[in-house]
């Protein structure tokens, strides 16, 4: 379980199929983690899939961090003997502070109407955790080359984003919950990951006072 911050004071729970990015240590111990993940995948990676997916986390590392990231995860998939077809696919997981306007019942229905005048193609909308009110932006996006850790392909490609914003009490701050991944395919499984991320928000007793 992440432990809470100044920015964001709110512990959660991944699921143990995500293998954690740690921003506490190097690039180089985060590389060899990565590598022994990839290596317990069968059939393995080919080393230019293990090279391309080495550069691709540490592009995703610097980035995630410079945005203020206070979590990041990774769940690979794969070829298995029940679905020998399968493509090789990432899953990327990230909790990051955002900062708020507001910090009252306000601030949710103001975000919604922000967010659907920014990104008119994204679905919006506002769901209910068992945390408190939330809003949920869901958008597919074409990209110039894909963001998959395991696939080097020069063709465009679309990756779709969830994004749960969920207002922290008595803080001008956000927690976004953030998901992203070009299985489509398998979307509702990704929803059913992070959906189990949302249950287990619990506020400290700083941001529920």
């Amino acid at each position: 379980m992440p432990d809470a911050t100044a920015e964001l004071p709110l512990t959660f729970s991944v699921p143990d199929a995500f293998r954690d990015i740690d921003f506490q240590v190097s690039a180089e111990v985060n590389t060899n983690r990565l590598i022994d993940n990839l290596a317990s995948l069968d059939p393995k990676p080919s080393k230019e899939q293990v090279a391309h997916a080495v550069l691709a986390q540490q592009a995703m590392y610097e980035m995630l961090a410079a945005a203020g990231a206070v979590y990041a995860g990774v769940l690979l998939s794969g070829p298995s003997e029940d679905e020998p077809d399968k493509p090789l696919s990432s899953v990327m997981l990230s909790v990051t502070a955002r900062p708020s306007e507001l910090s009252n019942d306000h601030t949710v229905r103001r975000l919604s109407r922000t967010m659907g005048a920014l990104y008119p193609e994204a679905e919006v909308g506002v769901m209910m955790l068992d945390c408190g009110p939330a809003v949920v932006v869901t958008q597919d996006t074409e990209v110039p080359r894909p963001v998959n850790l395991l696939e080097d392909d020069p063709e465009p490609t679309t990756v779709r984003q969830l994004h749960i914003f969920v207002p922290v009490p008595n803080h001008l701050a956000m927690a976004d919950f953030s998901l992203a991944t070009e299985n489509i395919d398998e979307w509702d499984d990704c929803l059913e990951f992070i959906g189990a991320v949302c249950k287990t928000i619990e506020f400290t007793d700083s941001a529920a006072a």
